[in-house]
């Protein structure tokens, strides 16, 4: 008799955890709302001219404007940490640069945040190109001065890195909660190439900002 009932705990608990299990992977994070932001004198003044450039396709203007909000209203709070520009190429196309530069490792946050928007039922295609510096995130000497691409790759399950290839097409990936360089890869998960359009060709077209 006893042993019955010890079965059919152990059976019912093993049914619970697994329909809590399946809750939590069901449950969709939710995009921060909270519009806190510093006050208006420590908005950066002058633009600092920059080469990060990250191309969206696949998502509407009112899809990639709520995703962009979501992130300011995430890493804005207490400073001004990422203020996007956003140029609209076509449909379901966009160019985002940094007018007033972004740290390689907020780059590097943007740029996985962006793939994995919150409040969206899927990711999103998103590139980005910059040149490392000996002190960016999780560069240092051997992977300074390099012209590279960041990505995630569309069959990514780890959900906290970016990959990278280097204009010579080697290929690292560079997770976040590592404390070293980039993790030399075998051969890169996508080969480089070049944006779709200069981050020059941007000067006089339309834009939004975020803050």
């Amino acid at each position: 008799m006893i042993n019955q009932i010890l079965i059919i705990t152990l059976v019912g608990a093993t049914l619970l955890l697994y329909l809590i299990l399946i809750k939590l992977k069901n449950q969709k994070s939710q995009a921060d709302t909270d519009t806190t932001r510093p006050s208006a004198e420590y908005m950066p003044r002058d633009e600092n001219p920059n080469d990060k450039l990250a191309i969206v396709t696949g998502v509407s203007n009112a899809e990639l404007h709520a995703v962009l909000n979501g992130l300011c209203n995430m890493y804005n709070k207490e400073t001004f940490r990422v203020l996007p520009r956003l140029f609209i190429l076509g449909e379901k196309e966009f160019a985002i640069t940094f007018p007033f530069d972004i740290d390689f490792e907020m780059l590097c946050y943007f740029i996985n945040y962006v793939h994995y928007p919150m409040d969206f039922e899927r990711s999103v295609n998103i590139t980005g190109w910059t040149t490392t510096k000996t002190d960016d995130f999780r560069i240092g000497e051997r992977l300074a001065n390099k012209k590279v691409m960041l990505f995630v790759p569309l069959d990514d399950t780890e959900y906290d890195n970016v990959y990278m290839t280097t204009a010579e097409n080697t290929g690292y990936k560079i997770g976040f909660a590592d404390s070293k360089e980039g993790w030399l890869l075998d051969k890169p998960r996508t080969q480089y190439a070049f944006p779709s359009i200069n981050i020059l060709e941007l000067d006089g077209k339309e834009y939004t900002d975020y803050k």
